[in-house]
């Protein structure tokens, strides 16, 4: 999707996003952020933080910077309730205003599958965590059933371009994190890949934890 109409989508929907992820989506969040292993005083990005579904499961001590291209969702994450200590920024993910290694840990949910260039954005990540980071990613992708692949195929021009529900969360309905993670050349080690598939083909899902490999 460009990057446009995606801040327009959820510009729009922002007050709706997490009453249709907690219906179609909802899945908790306190073990992605306790697979990073915070440490007090550590920095972690939260990439594309949304409505900040993250926050509340961040632990005291440590320091979240957030980051979206739509300020009304980081407005609505501005109303959680979290121990961390939490700065919001504006920025765009292909572009992520900051320095080389700035960061201990890095966080993404449900991100890469509405980028057009997700391995870009991957890559950006990388850039701005240190190495050694963890990097820990919640998202919709691809079924590695053929079967329900076919039905994804089906859905996957309106998810993309009308939403579901039709003008609303938009994605790659065949997200394929097999090519992003083991065929992209990414400087990654693959720590934990866990692949949620269900005969449902709105609900296959990932939840991977990956180490910063670069020199």
């Amino acid at each position: 999707m460009k990057i446009d109409n995606l801040i327009e989508t959820y510009e729009q929907m922002a007050v709706d996003y997490e009453a249709i992820v907690r219906r179609y989506w909802h899945i908790e969040r306190e073990p992605l952020i306790a697979s990073l292993q915070l440490k007090p005083g550590q920095t972690v990005l939260d990439v594309a933080l949304g409505t900040g579904l993250n926050l509340p499961a961040y632990p005291e001590g440590v320091s979240v910077v957030g980051v979206d291209l739509s300020e009304k969702m980081m407005d609505e994450a501005r109303k959680k309730r979290v121990s961390a200590d939490v700065t919001f920024k504006i920025s765009d993910i292909y572009n992520l205003d900051f320095p080389d290694n700035s960061f201990d840990a890095a966080v993404s949910g449900f991100t890469f599958c509405i980028l057009e260039h997700p391995v870009c954005a991957f890559q950006e990540i990388l850039r701005v965590t240190k190495p050694g980071a963890f990097i820990a990613i919640l998202d919709y992708c691809k079924s590695q059933d053929p079967e329900i692949q076919k039905w994804q195929e089906l859905i996957a021009d309106a998810a993309l371009h009308q939403g579901f529900p039709t003008g609303k969360i938009m994605w790659d309905a065949l997200m394929d994190y097999d090519e992003l993670i083991y065929n992209s050349k990414l400087s990654i080690e693959v720590l934990t890949d866990d692949r949620t598939e269900s005969p449902n083909p709105f609900s296959c899902g990932c939840q991977l934890l990956v180490k910063n490999s670069k020199a």
